[in-house]
């Protein structure tokens, strides 16, 4: 399909969608409040996120009270690599059935979220609580979404991987000298790989804000494929560059600011709900109840950008387009 080209639209704002979100998200959560609603958005956008790598853990690896210094750290580095080599077969093989696993369970919740994206989307959009036709109408769109959420994560890995190898043979080479000489040229290889690797993570970061917020929409109100859904979206941008970097960059900031609220939310609730804070650390539970606290900021940044995009007409409304309202109610 051949991009479309759009006749230009009235005056776009960056800041009118705000306060449209803001009524949207009293529309859908406080008028009137429901606690059962709330479980069933939530659970929709619980879905729509789910396995996206919230939360998270860490280790606490001291390097710096080895009083032995390089000659030490060499031997201790060779002790570790005498065991790994004792073991080897276990470990490869233990490797091996993991990383199947992980890769099987990564692509399941890749492909549930991709669903789930259009059915958060639609209790936004009308105000609904409805699960199983949204998932039902817009699988066409949520399987094209995830078969180009695969391939685009592929690319990722690939991209990240090419910088990634080379920059920990550097890193390596420093280890090998016992970090006390320094080549020029692996400080500059270093450097410049490190630089390398933060725009990559940008730019997937912003193809990836750009698609759930705009592709998914235009797909769920024109009943396209991703790619057609981004052929779309590239013939809004391409008149508008520097409008949607501004927007990119004000989305970055207002991430900043949902995260640091959503944290607070969670604290907050772990101190004063005592008595169920235990199902925080039980897997997908804990996040699901996390995402029905939070669904207030939830809800406002999905409608954030459906009002957003919809000041491009009435083509790319969610909340207007008459095969969006069909069959929809509460």
């Amino acid at each position: 399909m051949d991009t479309l080209e759009t006749p230009e639209p009235r005056g776009i704002s960056i800041l009118e969608p705000i306060g449209a979100a803001v009524e949207r998200t009293s529309e859908v959560l406080f008028r009137p409040f429901n606690a059962g609603k709330w479980f069933v958005i939530g659970f929709a956008a619980w879905l729509a996120s789910i396995g996206s790598g919230r939360g998270g853990g860490g280790g606490n690896y001291n390097f710096g009270e080895h009083g032995g210094g390089g000659g030490q750290f060499h031997q201790q580095l060779n002790e570790v690599k005498n065991e790994a080599l004792t073991y080897l077969p276990i470990i490869l093989s233990v490797g091996i059935v993991v990383v199947v696993f992980a890769v099987a369970l990564a692509i399941l919740f890749l492909w549930l979220r991709s669903r789930g994206q259009f059915v958060f989307l639609n209790c936004v959009a009308r105000n609904s609580t409805r699960i199983a036709d949204p998932w039902n109408r817009c699988s066409r769109q949520g399987n094209s979404l995830f078969l180009f959420k695969l391939v685009l994560g592929l690319i990722q890995t690939g991209g990240i991987l090419l910088f990634i190898i080379p920059l920990g043979l550097v890193v390596w080479a420093f280890a090998e000298t016992d970090f006390k000489v320094f080549a020029a040229g692996q400080v500059v290889l270093g450097s410049f790989m490190v630089i390398a690797l933060i725009g990559l993570a940008l730019l997937f970061a912003a193809i990836h804000a750009l698609t759930i917020d705009f592709v998914v929409p235009i797909m769920y109100v024109q009943g396209l494929t991703a790619t057609e859904a981004w052929r779309r979206l590239l013939g809004l941008m391409s008149g508008h560059k520097g409008l949607f970097v501004l927007y990119l960059l004000f989305i970055f900031l207002i991430s900043i600011m949902l995260g640091i609220g959503t944290a607070v939310i969670g604290v907050t609730a772990c101190c004063c709900l005592c008595c169920v804070a235990w199902m925080f650390c039980i897997p997908f539970v804990g996040g699901y109840l996390f995402t029905v606290l939070s669904l207030p900021l939830w809800v406002w940044r999905r409608g954030y950008s459906a009002f957003f995009l919809a000041q491009f007409g009435p083509e790319y409304d969610v909340f207007r387009h008459p095969d969006s309202l069909a069959r929809d109610s509460i």
